[in-house]
């Protein structure tokens, strides 16, 4: 069902992941900053990726395997994404703020994860009593 622990995480991955593009910089040097919205859009398309797939697999509730190879699928667009800002894309810059936040929506999908696992348990420890 949406209303489980794991759809909140989910939703909360994608909400963070899509500010992060438009509000926070990722690289910054003395004079400039640089946003995934204007810069970075390979980066800008793996982090997109990884909120559309949270936000899909919030609707995918009944399967709970599909909804854990999403989130892991959802975490490798965002090491990805990660990945090309800094070894890509940084030369003489210094990180941001967003790059370091990107650290919250990798965790909120490790969350989901654990929580899909224990409803997983759940369920089949219920099907053990019948």
């Amino acid at each position: 069902m949406i209303q489980r622990v794991q759809s909140l995480f989910f939703f909360f991955s994608a909400i963070c992941s899509i500010t992060i593009v438009y509000t926070f910089p990722v690289l910054q040097n003395e004079t400039t900053s640089y946003l995934l919205k204007e810069h970075f859009a390979d980066a800008r398309l793996f982090v997109f990726l990884s909120a559309a797939l949270s936000l899909f697999a919030i609707f995918q509730f009944k399967k709970r395997k599909v909804q854990q190879l999403i989130a892991s699928i959802a975490r490798l667009m965002i090491t990805i994404a990660f990945f090309l800002i800094v070894f890509l894309h940084r030369n003489e810059e210094v990180f941001g703020i967003g790059i370091i936040l990107l650290i919250v929506p990798f965790i909120s999908l490790i969350a989901a994860n654990f929580f899909i696992k224990k409803d997983e348990k759940l369920v089949k420890s219920a099907d053990r009593i019948r």
